[in-house]
């Protein structure tokens, strides 16, 4: 028979990321950090205005998202051969030539995730700034950090630097307005993230339950 655990014991504790070393939750003012007594890692942080910056960045995410999926990224002339690739089309041209899995992939980490990541992280920091957290923030919030793990744009952005600098040199390339459009969508979503304060949106929910 499997020993019962009482969960409330660590309620007040927080786990290092790098070291596991177990630390009491602390109350943080805006722009504090708490770092571990042992590895001096990042614990715990509370950036100052962070549900407005979250509400701002998502915002320009989503306006970018669109553009960035539907102009076109680059046109280019090769060995007579002239193309204009837009992110949609790389999926669906990968699909036509049977490469169904990677299709998917490349749908889902640089196309729908995105998509998903801004709308949530928009949706729970509305509700936290009016202060309307409830047990869908909480559902809302898991989502979230499963959904982070899939997110890929700064791997296809890389992938679109590799095919620019490797064809370059072979034809004419033209840098079209969707790919400005993809950085600013790609600065957006990691601004997004990196404002985001889960530990502060678990703190409200609890406030208010």
């Amino acid at each position: 028979m499997g020993r019962e655990i009482n969960n409330a014991q660590y309620a007040n504790l927080l786990l290092c990321p790098d070291c596991d070393l177990l630390i009491d939750k602390v109350t943080l003012s805006p722009n504090e950090t708490a770092v571990c007594s042992r590895c001096q890692a990042k614990v715990l942080r509370h950036p100052k205005n962070s549900v407005n910056k979250v509400i701002a960045f998502a915002l320009a995410g989503l306006l970018f998202y669109l553009p960035a999926n539907f102009l076109p990224i680059m046109s280019f002339e090769l060995l007579g051969f002239e193309a204009t690739n837009t992110m949609l089309n790389g999926v669906s041209q990968l699909f036509n030539e049977g490469y169904y899995w990677m299709a998917f992939l490349v749908l889902m980490c640089s196309v729908l995730v995105p998509l998903f990541e801004l709308g949530l992280l928009l949706t729970i920091a509305l509700q936290m700034k009016f202060n309307k957290t409830n047990s869908l923030t909480t559902k809302l919030l898991l989502a979230y950090q499963h959904l982070s793990e899939w997110g890929m744009l700064e791997v296809y952005m890389l992938g679109i630097l590799v095919a620019y600098i490797k064809m370059i040199t072979m034809g004419s390339i033209l840098v079209d307005m969707g790919l400005f459009c993809f950085v600013g969508m790609l600065v957006s979503a990691l601004l997004t993230a990196s404002c985001f304060d889960t530990q502060h949106a678990f703190d409200q929910l609890e406030a208010n339950a």
